[in-house]
């Protein structure tokens, strides 16, 4: 949890004169800020952190009169009560900004030049200076009277001890001293646990990488950058809906060969804390032969205990009587498979249209839209035994929270406080990395040419020198909000579920009734960590 408070920060006179000189100041992760934003008041930066969290901040600097040239960002090792949070901890990345020159559909949001992709001061993978990059992060120069974001990401060690831990940013600009900006860090007497307590779906890779890329499908190179992009997500508590080679060999008699894909499956889930497997349905080759392959792979989850991580995808967004009956035709197939294999389709839990028939029995695991939630017949299911995610696409419904880069960010917050509220265990987006439908990601991501970033929180790699994903500010976010649920989860299992739940209601009561202000989360948060001990 952050706080911010005003201190000095000592500007150093460049030696170039401007009539103007550069303002250096903190935004919290909660706020757009533009290139034309208006400078803030706060030169300092106040952070609060569970052990094996993370927690961010932002520098804004802002050039005077003239362009600020060469600007670079340095962070030192943050000192605490006898340990240090070394350097290395703290990542650094320049903040790269979008012409939105239209809202998306629905926003208020004005137009403007916004940050999302999210630059790496070094390639993640060798520590080195990015290469062949078109957009670099540093030495960056800074247009006359324009911000430039700065996003730091600290990482707070598992073995961390909890106190006060600080350090200072410092500011150049051509290897000249601008600003130091005061880091406080307080790292709190727990941690988070290296498990995820809400399951997801962050959409598939793979075959877009491969066009992205332009290396052959199924290839090594392929699998080592889709590796990058797993790690990536799952280092932000997010689980991709594709994770590789995992699926062993089935073979013509049943038995199953895990000899190339064995030790990979195992890390992912033992190692990395998966929580969700998205099994393949190869419902186009034919039932018995589809039968077959889900009861092997079945039988061979259920020996290493991990078939309650197992799903199957149906039918996607079934909207009419023809679609509802493959999807109970797919369920049907599948439980005769296996019962124990659950079955995830991405609609509500009130039948869409009554002559469609009912898909109760069909569906393990309900997904629907978070505007198209339906308390009543959720809690049914529930009191059924089965399962509930959510999802988001486009701007659908009401009023729920909106998912495009010019929307509040405290909109990629509150859903995942509802979901705790309504017991909503996973969360499913339908596409991290939809390039295809872009000119430029990197300059127009404009969806339908009404909605901005959709389908993408990650950017393709190479034009920043890397191999992996450019994260975005919206994937950081996120991940705040994951942490968030771990929070919860873990009052819950210390014995203060109610006291938490209360905690959540008050801000999120539903979907389309939320809170909208930053704050209240950032107050609530720290009400969640007083539960825990």
């Amino acid at each position: 949890m952050r706080k911010v408070i005003a201190a000095m920060v000592m500007l150093v006179p460049l030696a170039m004169a401007q009539a103007q000189g550069p303002v250096v100041w903190v935004a919290s992760p909660w706020q757009h800020v533009l290139k034309t934003t208006e400078a803030g008041t706060v030169k300092a930066v106040t952070l609060v952190a569970a052990a094996n969290e993370y927690e961010p901040f932002r520098v804004i600097v802002r050039a005077g009169g003239q362009s600020l040239p060469e600007v670079n960002l340095t962070v030192p090792d943050l000192r605490g009560p006898g340990a240090t949070i070394v350097a290395a901890n703290l990542t650094l990345f320049r903040e790269h900004y979008l012409d939105i020159f239209a809202p998306s559909y629905r926003s208020t949001a004005p137009t403007g030049w916004y940050p999302d992709a999210l630059i790496p001061f070094v390639d993640p993978v060798t520590g080195k200076n990015l290469q062949g990059a078109k957009y670099d992060a540093t030495p960056y120069t800074i247009e006359a009277n324009c911000n430039q974001g700065y996003w730091v990401d600290v990482h707070v060690p598992k073995e961390t001890k909890a106190g006060d831990y600080r350090g200072t940013v410092t500011v150049t600009s051509a290897g000249q001293q601008v600003a130091d900006v005061p880091v406080t860090l307080t790292v709190r007497p727990w941690g988070l646990p290296d498990s995820i307590a809400m399951q997801s779906c962050f959409g598939s890779l793979g075959s877009r990488l491969a066009k992205q890329n332009s290396v052959a499908p199924g290839s090594p190179e392929l699998s080592e950058i889709e590796d990058l992009y797993i790690e990536a997500f799952l280092g932000h508590r997010a689980v991709p809906g594709s994770l590789g080679n995992i699926w062993p060999t089935v073979n013509d008699d049943g038995t199953v060969d895990d000899s190339q894909t064995g030790e990979r499956l195992r890390k992912l889930v033992e190692d990395d804390h998966v929580n969700a497997l998205r099994l393949p349905f190869s419902w186009g080759a034919g039932p018995e032969k589809c039968k077959a392959q889900l009861r092997a792979l079945a039988g061979y989850l259920r020996q290493k205990g991990w078939l309650d991580l197992a799903y199957i995808y149906l039918r996607d967004e079934p909207n009419n009587a023809e679609q509802y009956e493959l999807v109970r035709q797919q369920g049907a197939l599948i439980k005769e498979a296996d019962p124990g294999i659950k079955r995830m389709c991405t609609e509500q839990t009130v039948t869409s249209n009554p002559e469609w028939g009912t898909l109760v029995g069909a569906v393990d695991i309900w997904c629907p839209l978070w505007g198209l939630y339906d308390e009543k017949t959720a809690d049914e299911r529930k009191a059924a035994g089965e399962t509930l995610w959510s999802y988001t696409a486009l701007c659908q419904g009401k009023q729920p929270p909106f998912w495009q880069v010019d929307f509040p960010p405290v909109s990629f917050r509150a859903p995942f406080w509802t979901s705790w509220r309504y017991d909503i265990k996973g969360f499913l987006y339908w596409s991290s990395i939809y390039w295809d439908a872009y000119e430029d990601v990197w300059a127009k991501p404009h969806f339908r040419d009404k909605y901005w970033g959709e389908g993408m929180l990650v950017y393709p790699g190479p034009p920043a020198g890397i191999k992996g994903p450019v994260t975005s500010i919206r994937l950081k976010l996120i991940r705040e909000a994951l942490e968030d649920y771990e929070y919860m989860a873990l009052a819950s299992k210390q014995g203060h579920k109610s006291k938490a739940d209360a905690i959540v209601m008050a801000l999120t009561p539903s979907f389309e009734q939320w809170e909208q202000d930053p704050e209240a989360y950032m107050k609530a948060r720290e009400e969640l960590a007083k539960l825990i001990h």
